[in-house]
């Protein structure tokens, strides 16, 4: 579709006069609902380019360009204003086409009303403008509450609401009498000494432990000093429940600095973000956002998606923010933090150390509440996350399809398909194919043919599209594999082989093999599955052979039983090449040593 397809409002010569500045555009649909904001450098440069080479955008965005009717402007003084606009923007009318936080309307904050003359501490789901400080956003209801219920346990904040309080009052209320409340209204307390109240339960808010149990330990020994025992002894109760509190907290770096660390797990449509709030070296909390529509983004421009989503309307930023990638518009995503902060932001990617396996733990619970949102268990994804993780695999395969090829001794060549979905088998997905275009003993052909059966199998319904294809064998089986799929359309699903003789794993457009440590869990999985696939394949060829395999002269070998027969004729696919076979060949074979080989050597080679 070209720009003259579009709505005549997007006409080439609107698309031209637009200025050469930073700013935002605003895309509309017919109805003027508002689809999609998005920054730009060059706002000319940047819209035109969404109706240039429409064969080059993908999927999602090829989508959005077909339903523009308009698209407005806004220009800016530089980049960094930009992006506050777009992310103000996006609050308000949340439009399809962005990243979104999914129910992000009804992530909860704490407000702290310090634009009152005694401020309190309220749940809110509205953050204004109004000059309160903001704290958050949560995604555990009752976790927020929870810790609002230990703030007034702690501090003696009122409770009331901002038209019930009602100074020089006669009497206070039941909170006074309960140490829940500093009796503002009565005058107990001037607004000072309220003040200290306040901010203490700032400092807690934002995890600064060390500073505020300093705080505390300063007021009890002045309150001491002038013999104001009975308030001492508050200071001295407030200390040791933040004691209890701070030893609750998990330690990453005793007196270490003010850290967010930054999880992204994509899964096709769905991403889950996961951000743990370290402060002063201990991790203060851990709060999960799904987003929603993600397709189409990459790592880089989704991690800049959600810092500018989740920092929006948060206060409490640190210096250091640590991520798996470096969010796209990096430079203008900092300086806009450092603006709002007056210190300077920066974003880490760590390569070792204890922030590298905090951000492992980030995101392991990112992947594991994603599944959970979509109605999985978490348990069954351990495994299959470690293989997207570990193959670099573009999502989490939940549902692996494995093939085998069986042409012992040369006949009655068979194919097998084994389906595991979600870690587990998956009975209903296995499949038996008896090779028909193949004549002779020809692996890759063999491979070819029962793949590309498969994949007409799925155009035609048949089963559920894999998110990973694996073979039994090597490079050459993995592209036989993937000229098979190619040719029916399915480009996009990632093929791996594992090969027995050293267990290697080969994939689809890499040239060096993948050789992970024995005992690893990956590993031993995939040998799982392979094995299954080889299993049931031989189970076919039984069927068809009459339940034996012909007597040869390997029977006559004392030690070979019909395991290792099968063992030896799956190695090298006929006798005649198992008598071609050197003793090393042959003891390479699992369940072989050097020993066996050489009388199975022997025994072929006086058969002659």
């Amino acid at each position: 579709m070209s720009s003259d397809q579009v709505n005549k409002k997007i006409s080439r010569d609107y698309l031209g006069r637009m200025p050469l500045s930073p700013g935002v555009y605003i895309m509309k649909d017919a109805k003027g609902r508002v689809i999609y904001v998005g920054k730009a450098k060059i706002l000319r440069n940047r819209v035109r380019s969404y109706f240039k080479d429409q064969d080059k955008l993908d999927p999602k965005t090829k989508m959005l360009v077909s339903t523009i009717a308009t698209v407005d402007y806004i220009a800016t003084g530089n980049e960094v204003e930009a992006l506050v606009l777009e992310c103000n923007l996006i609050k308000e009318h949340r439009p399809k086409y962005n990243v979104r936080l999914k129910d992000d309307k009804k992530y909860p904050y704490l407000k702290l009303t310090v634009n009152e003359k005694f401020p309190r501490l309220c749940l809110t789901r509205n953050v204004e403008n109004d000059g309160a400080e903001y704290f958050g956003p949560y995604t555990d209801t009752r976790a927020v509450r929870r810790t609002m219920e230990l703030i007034r346990s702690i501090f003696p904040l009122r409770n009331c609401p901002g038209p019930s309080f009602r100074p020089n009052r006669e009497r206070e209320c039941l909170n006074f009498q309960i140490n829940r409340c500093a009796g503002p209204c009565t005058g107990r307390i001037d607004e000072d000494g309220y003040g200290k109240i306040v901010g203490h339960v700032r400092l807690f808010l934002k995890g600064r432990d060390r500073d505020l149990y300093r705080a505390l330990e300063n007021r009890m020994k002045e309150l001491s000093a002038d013999r104001r025992f009975e308030e001492a002894s508050i200071a001295r109760d407030q200390l040791a429940a933040l004691s209890r509190v701070s030893e609750r907290r998990q330690a990453v770096e005793p007196g270490g600095a003010d850290e967010d660390v930054i999880a992204l797990v994509s899964e096709k449509a769905k991403a889950c973000a996961v951000v743990m709030r370290v402060r002063q070296g201990r991790v203060l909390s851990s709060e999960s956002f799904i987003l929603d529509d993600v397709a189409g983004n990459d790592p880089a421009s989704l991690t800049g998606s959600f810092m500018q989503l989740y920092y929006h309307s948060n206060a409490d930023i640190p210096e250091i923010l640590y991520s798996q990638y470096r969010p796209a518009d990096e430079k203008v995503i900092t300086d806009w933090l450092s603006a709002k902060t007056g210190r300077r932001v920066t974003v880490k990617v760590p390569g070792r150390g204890d922030r590298k396996r905090l951000l492992g733990l980030a995101e392991k619970n990112a992947a594991m509440k994603l599944v959970a949102d979509g109605g999985v268990d978490p348990a069954s994804f351990e495994l299959p996350g470690e293989i997207r993780k570990t193959l670099g695999l573009p999502s989490t395969p939940r549902r692996i399809e494995v093939f085998d090829v069986s042409n012992i001794q040369g006949t009655d060549a068979v194919g097998s398909m084994v389906t595991f979905e979600n870690g587990k088998p998956l009975k209903s997905g296995y499949r038996h194919f008896r090779i028909r275009d193949v004549e002779g003993i020809d692996d890759f052909a063999m491979m070819r043919e029962i793949v590309g059966r498969r994949m007409e199998a799925l155009l035609k319904g048949a089963g559920g599209r894999p998110d990973l294809v694996m073979v039994d064998g090597g490079i050459g089986q993995v592209n036989a594999a993937v000229q098979a799929m190619a040719g029916r359309g399915f480009r996009d699903i990632p093929v791996i082989g594992l090969a027995k003789r050293n267990e290697e794993i080969f994939m689809a457009g890499h040239d060096d093999a993948i050789v992970l440590p024995r005992r690893s869990a990956v590993l031993r999985y995939l040998q799982r599955m392979r094995d299954e696939a080889h299993r049931f394949a031989i189970e076919y060829h039984r069927k068809l052979r009459g339940g034996k395999l012909a007597h040869s002269e390997i029977d006559e070998i004392e030690g070979i039983g019909e395991t290792r027969k099968l063992a030896l004729l799956k190695e090298f696919g006929s006798l005649d090449a198992l008598r071609r076979a050197s003793v090393e060949e042959i003891a390479g074979v699992p369940g072989f040593g050097e020993k066996t080989a050489l009388k199975v050597h022997r025994r072929l080679r006086d058969a002659r």
